[in-house]
């Protein structure tokens, strides 16, 4: 038996003693529910493999009154009448003992021929005269080949059957205790019971039996019964959202056995929840504690209840959502409003009273109402989406024409915005648009609206609407102002979003602190975007300041984002990444999700900069999926162009070109401002690669023509300012080339404190001017791997002999490093047209299959997977998503040819490759 091979071991060895003449005993203790039936029919089962006879029977409450019938009904057999006169024996005694030998003689007849196995359940059931036929039986077969397994509830009392316990292990017997299954034996029975595997909300169902082996097969029998259970790929899964029927009739005929007050008790219980203060549960009452006595003993005994600690609580997961299940609708959240109402006397935190009155509150129900209100404020900081179901929740109950509707709807729609639930929070503001509401209610609403369609990367018609108005309350109009701040921010050359900007951040102390802090990020791209660096960094700076320490009107303003971008363009890598791990963290452990995929795709420029492409494509296709998931497709556009700069690094220019088909045309995402520009250099690259240099031109019209206004979408890019120059070179158009060369120049000129900048301006008008002493000072002071091998590249060109050679080792060096394919491959053909072949090796090459072919990442996310984490629990450890963990499981599951965890699991423990992983590693 999975699960139980002590206790299976133990039998083996009474049926092997029994099967080689030698009788034995074998004393069973389990609680209610942990498997003495299981194991007392596979132990006959398995006697009767062997050729042995078979005397099982059962205890039951009525022994008493039937003294030796348990025994009999082993035997199939009936006590016979004595063949002797009336009042031949002289009392009651002697008949019994009369008894006591017709069972001695039918045990050792059928003992005679083979072995014998005699099961008895229930025996804290038996009666005083059954207890001593027991031992004496047993020491009168002792020579036969008679094996006893005799089996008891510890949950209940019964002096006389402990005793004999005791007795007869002193005389040898064997005693085994019963405890739950533990969880791998709960998974083995489950997958031994369906032929496949459980998946993860399967698991957890099962393991609301609390390892319980008969509410275990019921819960799965019943699922399996109803048509709750599929088998997708060698996994089970379930589509239940109630217990199995099975489930509840076992459960109701343990509660049909306890009397009136002890059910009550229990049934009462249940709505305070798993676990329950037994105070808790007198006050539901209206009793006292000391009064609650017999009952709870009852509910005790039974094996309903159990002690935890200071509190009691039921038994099995399974068994309390049963005892729920049995209370009518009506009464169940009668009781909860109860419970709800008791606590909300009590004083405290609301939060507790809180998860009843959503289950019980009744429409209107003020007094309710306003401990929900209280609940959600005490929330709404740390979990948006515990507060965003006790909001929707509130409004359900709040009627339209009650003066706390509107401010209820909005704050439904803000925290679900919060929580991520962009189409949840659209929903609730078309369905409050669709009643007839006052003039000022609508723009609130409206106002709403344009601040989820910002985060869905649509325009904010809505927030423009709303600033029509006249007479504006000052919180609505920075509500609009912020979501039209938002929306024009990526607009360069609109002189809206700079305007309002400006007033904005001229009256700050007339405005609230969200409006601020959008102002100074849309301040902050259209300086950056200006060349002014420095300025637009410390007003980032100044944003994430005041967003630490301001509410934020109800709305959360995350900066951290374009902090961490402006300091990943300057190359200030290390503390780009520290602020993000700062922000992911935060916001995966507080569940504000509306900005996950924002840092998902920053945490991939990191990855990027750094040349670790495995995991910048990662983190791109993890804020991807995660923007999908929750429609926040502000963030969808900048993840694309990632994802098109990694293929195009690795050489693969048709997933280059698909990514790049993908992205919108106009504004590219979060700020700053440069991802637009991003797209068409990498378009034009591409274009180039195609087509040639003229034609990547025409692709860069626009773009070169902004330049001199706008050279801050150089320091988007290390790199670009060169390539600019050189495809223009290229195409034989210098003007155009100056125009690059003399923006990034302007743009060091007035950053010099930025050396990224300083080296971009070196590598364009080194190149420009065709001087090796610039290309050499770029090379020196890029801090871009991919960068300085582009600019060692370049200084290759205008030299000869071995320093062109060792500039062009430099540069093959740099495009290993940073797993540029393409960019290596080019280099390694020059080198060989130098006659240089002996460097046809890559520093980052690895095998394309195998363990060694992963990266460290994908190392660390396999031992992850081995140890038994799930997606969820390994990216909480390496603070990244679980989309993320999952491409990178994709990708280990390819390079290692395996299909399942299980097989992966299989890879890691043979090849000796399991060790501690203490968190995120780059290679």
């Amino acid at each position: 038996m999975r699960g139980r091979e002590h206790e299976w071991d133990a039998v083996s060895e009474l049926l092997r003693a029994a099967e080689a003449g030698r009788g034995g005993t074998l004393l069973v203790e389990g609680g209610s529910g942990t498997g003495k039936s299981l194991l007392l029919g596979a132990a006959g089962a398995g006697a009767e493999a062997m050729g042995f006879g078979l005397a099982t029977a059962c205890a039951d409450e009525l022994g008493e009154l039937s003294p030796l019938s348990s025994l009999f009904a082993a035997l199939e057999d009936t006590p016979a009448a004595p063949a002797v006169a009336p009042g031949e024996f002289p009392d009651l005694l002697d008949l019994r003992l009369w008894r006591v030998e017709q069972l001695r003689a039918r045990l050792q007849a059928r003992a005679a021929d083979h072995p014998l196995l005699v099961t008895l359940d229930d025996l804290h059931w038996a009666d005083p005269t059954s207890l001593t036929a027991l031992w004496t039986l047993r020491w009168q077969l002792g020579s036969y080949p008679v094996a006893w397994i005799l089996a008891r509830d510890a949950d209940r009392r019964g002096a006389a059957v402990a005793r004999l316990f005791a007795v007869l292990e002193r005389d040898g017997a064997r005693r085994v205790e019963l405890g739950p299954l533990a969880d791998p034996a709960v998974l083995a029975l489950v997958a031994r019971l369906l032929g496949a595997a459980p998946d993860a909300a399967l698991r957890g169902l099962c393991q609301g039996a609390g390892g319980n082996p008969r509410l275990l097969v019921e819960l799965v029998e019943g699922l399996r019964e109803e048509g709750a259970l599929r088998v997708v790929g060698g996994r089970a899964e379930t589509v239940a959202t109630t217990l199995p029927r099975r489930v509840q009739v076992v459960v109701g005929r343990r509660l049909d056995r306890l009397s009136g007050p002890a059910r009550q008790l229990v049934e009462t219980a249940a709505v305070l929840g798993r676990s329950f203060a037994p105070e808790d549960a007198a006050e539901m009452l209206g009793e006292t504690t000391a009064a609650l006595l017999p009952a709870l003993e009852e509910a005790l005994s039974a094996g309903v209840l159990v002690t935890s600690g200071a509190e009691l609580a039921f038994g099995h997961e399974v068994v309390w959502q049963a005892v729920l299940a049995f209370l009518p609708e009506p009464f169940r959240a009668a009781l909860h409003r109860q419970v709800g109402e008791l606590l909300l006397a009590r004083g405290g935190a609301a939060v507790p009273a809180a998860t009843h009155l959503v289950e019980g509150g009744r429409r209107g129900d003020a007094r309710a109402l306003a401990g929900l209100d209280r609940a959600i404020g005490e929330v709404v900081a740390t979990s948006p989406q515990t507060a965003t179901a006790l909001a929707v929740r509130t409004l359900e109950l709040t009627d339209v024409g009650d003066p706390q509707w509107l401010p209820r709807a909005l704050r439904a729609v803000d925290t679900a915005t919060e929580a991520g639930r962009l189409a949840d929070a659209a929903g609730l503001v078309r369905a409050a648009l669709a009643l007839p509401l006052a003039p000022a209610a609508v723009a609130r609403l409206r106002c709403a609206l344009a601040g989820i369609h910002h985060l869905a990367g649509r325009a904010a018609t809505e927030a423009e609407a709303v600033l029509g108005r006249d007479g504006l309350p000052a919180d609505l109009r920075d509500r609009a102002e912020l979501a039209l701040i938002d929306a024009l921010s990526g607009d360069r050359d609109d002189g809206r979003g700079e305007r309002l900007t400006v007033a904005v951040l001229a009256t700050t102390g007339e405005r609230g602190d969200a409006v601020v802090i959008g102002a100074l990020i849309a301040r902050a791209v259209t300086r950056w975007d200006a060349g002014c660096l420095a300025e637009a960094l410390a007003l980032t700076r100044r944003a994430v300041n005041l967003a630490r320490s301001a509410a934020a009107d109800g709305r959360r303003i995350d900066p951290r984002l374009a902090l961490g971008g402006m300091l990943a363009d300057l190359g200030r890598l290390d503390e780009a990444d520290a602020v993000v791990r700062d922000a992911r963290k935060e916001l995966d452990s507080l569940g504000h999700l509306t900005w996950m995929a924002g840092s998902a795709v920053l945490a991939a420029r990191l990855d990027l900069a750094a040349g670790h492409l495995d995991e910048a494509a990662a983190s791109a296709e993890g804020g991807l999926a995660t923007a999908a998931a929750l429609g926040t497709h502000l963030f969808t556009p900048p993840a694309l162009v990632l994802l098109a700069e990694v293929a195009l690094r690795r050489g693969d220019l048709l997933a280059a070109a698909a990514h790049l088909e993908g992205v919108p045309a106009g504004r590219a995402g979060y700020a700053p401002a440069n991802a637009g520009a991003r797209r068409d250099l990498l378009s034009a690259r591409l274009t180039e690669l195609h087509d040639g240099a003229p034609a990547a031109l025409t692709v860069l019209t626009e773009l070169y023509a902004r330049l001199p206004r706008h050279p801050g979408v150089l320091a988007g890019d290390p790199a670009a300012a060169g390539w600019l120059v050189r495809v223009a070179l290229a195409a034989g158009d210098r003007r155009r080339a100056g125009i690059a060369a003399a923006a990034a120049e302007s743009l060091a000129r007035d950053n010099p404190q930025f050396p990224v900048v300083c080296a971009t301006a070196a590598h364009a008008r080194g190149l420009l001017a065709g001087e090796p002493a610039l290309l050499r000072q770029a090379v020196r002071g890029a801090t871009d791997g991919w960068a300085r091998a582009s600019a060692a590249e370049d200084l290759a060109d205008l030299l000869t002999g071995p320093e062109a050679i060792d500039m062009l080792d430099a540069a093959l060096d740099g495009y290993d490093r940073n797993g540029s394919v393409r960019d290596a491959a080019r280099v390694r053909r020059r080198l060989r047209r130098k006659g240089v072949r002996h460097r046809h090796w890559s520093y980052a090459e690895r095998p394309v299959t195998g363990w060694d072919s992963l990266t460290e990442t994908e190392c660390s996310v396999s031992v992850l997977v081995a140890q038994g984490r799930t997606n969820r629990e390994i990216a909480g450890q390496m603070y990244v998503s679980a989309h993320t963990v999952a491409y990178h499981v994709r990708q280990v599951f390819r390079k290692l040819g395996v299909h399942s965890r299980v097989e992966l699991t299989r890879v890691a423990v043979e090849g000796g490759h399991l060790r501690d992983v203490p968190g995120r590693h780059r290679d």
